[in-house]
């Protein structure tokens, strides 16, 4: 007879943030379908600083589980896939492009479902510990939603008024899905220690943060936004890539290498054995002689 599995107690807090999480992600979707799109934005970025404290609260309890990997996940796409998908459409693609805009709504959702599928596949691999690979979901989800809410706060409460505007807030949906499923790499900032030279200056550029989000919070995140999109691409471009070309140059140096020594012995090999059999041909005549 097999022993009743314990749950350890601890595995339900980071679980209930996660729901938490969930919960804003639905109510930014609410808030979409009535047009309150200032309640649905910001919603959203609730959603995403719970969504950054559940795995951090996991592992500060002992409460790390499968079951909490995959409903974290589950969570996210309800919250960064189709809770983005749905105000992006409801904000002003559908409005002006009708059933393009929400194909493009499906196509950003798509995307955030294969990005969450490759991320779960790639958990406990080396590199994921230092980079994604794509943009994180919640990221991604800041395109539309941080484009929002800047338009919320500069020009007016209602969904877009410009077809302009609105064409390039599609190209942005699109793009955002196209990340999302790229094989760019983001970094997750795990394995940076800010610290290393003393807790003063990291603690003063966090005040530099706060203080910016109190007096401009969405400029703020559209800031942000757009320096780590500008860091993802120069470090993919000028350090990795060139990084990974000089590995495979000298993989392909190493491969030539060992190729030209098998063929060495293999020369080596034949010329001893030719040397032996004139030798064993003279003993047999000898030996008849």
């Amino acid at each position: 007879m097999t022993e009743p599995r314990i749950i350890k107690p601890a595995i339900f807090i980071p679980n209930a943030v996660t729901t938490a999480s969930m919960l804003f992600g639905f109510y930014s979707i609410q808030q979409s379908f009535e047009g309150n799109f200032i309640h649905a934005t910001w919603a959203l970025l609730i959603a995403a600083i719970l969504d950054s404290l559940d795995g951090r609260i996991a592992r500060l309890v002992k409460g790390t589980s499968e079951f909490g990997e995959q409903y974290d996940s589950l969570a996210d796409l309800i919250s960064f896939g189709i809770a983005p998908a749905i105000l992006a459409v409801r904000f002003g693609m559908a409005g002006y492009f009708g059933d393009l805009g929400w194909a493009i709504g499906f196509v950003y959702l798509a995307a955030a479902a294969i990005r969450l599928a490759r991320f779960n596949v790639l958990i406990g691999d080396e590199q994921s510990k230092s980079y994604f690979k794509g943009m994180p979901s919640p990221c991604a989800a800041g395109i539309p939603v941080v484009s929002a809410m800047v338009y919320t706060k500069y020009a007016g409460p209602g969904p877009l008024g410009n077809y302009y505007l609105a064409l390039a807030y599609l190209i942005a949906v699109a793009i955002a899905g196209l990340l999302m499923i790229s094989p760019i790499r983001f970094r997750t900032f795990k394995d940076i220690k800010f610290t290393k030279y003393g807790i003063r200056w990291p603690l003063f550029g966090f005040v530099i943060i706060l203080a910016c989000l109190f007096i401009r919070p969405q400029a703020t995140l559209f800031g942000g936004l757009i320096a780590y999109l500008t860091w993802a691409f120069l470090e993919e471009t000028l350090i990795l890539r060139p990084k990974e070309k000089e590995l495979r140059a000298k993989k392909r140096e190493a491969r030539h290498k060992r190729r030209e020594a098998r063929k060495a012995r293999k020369r080596e090999e034949r010329d001893a054995r030719m040397k032996v059999i004139p030798g064993e041909r003279g003993k047999e005549e000898q030996k008849n002689g």
